[in-house]
């Protein structure tokens, strides 16, 4: 069994588990009296400054062509930080589960270019995952839904799309870059750009309750840190469509925290969707040694 594919898809689940917890401590942080981009600004800041005391305790190398930052930094905010907008303002025409089930279109899409631009093979076990990670998703978050409205369903869609783009360009990046520098100038970039979109719409406020602090530090260091270190060390390991396909597991770990922590109850239909994203997941882990990153 190919150990560096099973630690892979270990950082995955954690990425994705971190992720899911992303929910709960954004609605104890906004009754805490925080507005959405002051909670973006303030996760992205101390989340870039744990990433930069990480790379002068390490002493890694984080200096770049002025070529390769500039590309980083914009590479940055044109697909992760236009996600984050971009699923806020879908949330704010449609229902936050349809906005979430159509962001979970990105496997697939992550998918199929991974096959065109990173020659990650289309394999049926990848295929078969992809459907049943996906009827899962569908299946837990899957409600009936009337008088959409059209723009938050271009809204979600093009967060997934922009999704896509971002996991692709980490898995080329993150083989000249290291992890812990890509992780440092992202979170920069997106600190600058969420902190600029703040004070233009003045939306910026430091009078917060201790436990909205406390909800955003866990955002920034379990959501942030954790949640993109693990990450990117697992695309690095499997690959960009298999790890995509592994993070579809985040509406199961969002249901299981709800049950846990909120109260809210689980039915037979959400339980049905968590089996068939764990045998989803289960068909990502490698059982032939050598080929981790082949998917």
């Amino acid at each position: 069994m190919n150990r560096s594919s099973n630690l892979g898809l270990i950082l995955v689940l954690i990425a994705t588990l971190s992720l899911s917890t992303e929910g709960i401590a954004a609605k104890i942080a906004y009754q805490g009296g925080t507005s959405v981009m002051t909670a973006l600004v303030l996760r992205y800041i101390i989340a870039a400054l744990v990433f930069w005391a990480g790379v002068f305790i390490l002493k890694e190398n984080f200096h770049l062509p002025v070529r390769s930052l500039t590309f980083l930094m914009v590479f940055a905010v044109s697909t992760q930080g236009l996600t984050v907008l971009c699923l806020f303002y879908s949330f704010k025409y449609i229902p936050a589960a349809l906005s979430i089930l159509l962001l979970y279109i990105y496997p697939t899409v992550v998918t199929f270019l991974a096959y065109f631009f990173l020659q990650e093979p289309l394999t049926k076990n990848k295929l078969t995952a992809l459907i049943l990670t996906l009827a899962g998703s569908a299946i837990i978050l899957g409600q009936p839904f009337d008088n959409l409205d059209i723009r938050g369903i271009i809204f979600a869609f093009a967060a997934a799309v922009l999704n896509s783009l971002f996991v692709i360009g980490t898995a080329k990046l993150v083989k000249n870059i290291s992890v812990l520098v890509l992780n440092t100038y992202n979170c920069t970039a997106l600190a600058v750009f969420y902190t600029i979109i703040g004070f233009c719409f003045n939306s910026l406020s430091l009078q917060l309750t201790t436990k909205a602090w406390l909800s955003i530090i866990e955002m920034a260091l379990i959501c942030t840190v954790l949640a993109t270190a693990a990450f990117f060390h697992g695309i690095k390991m499997l690959g960009a469509s298999r790890s995509a396909i592994i993070s579809t597991s985040e509406p199961l770990f969002t249901g299981l925290l709800g049950y846990l922590f909120l109260n809210e109850s689980l039915n037979s239909m959400q339980i049905t969707g968590g089996l068939f994203i764990i045998l989803g997941v289960l068909l990502q882990r490698d059982k032939t040694p050598g080929h981790a990153s082949q998917g």
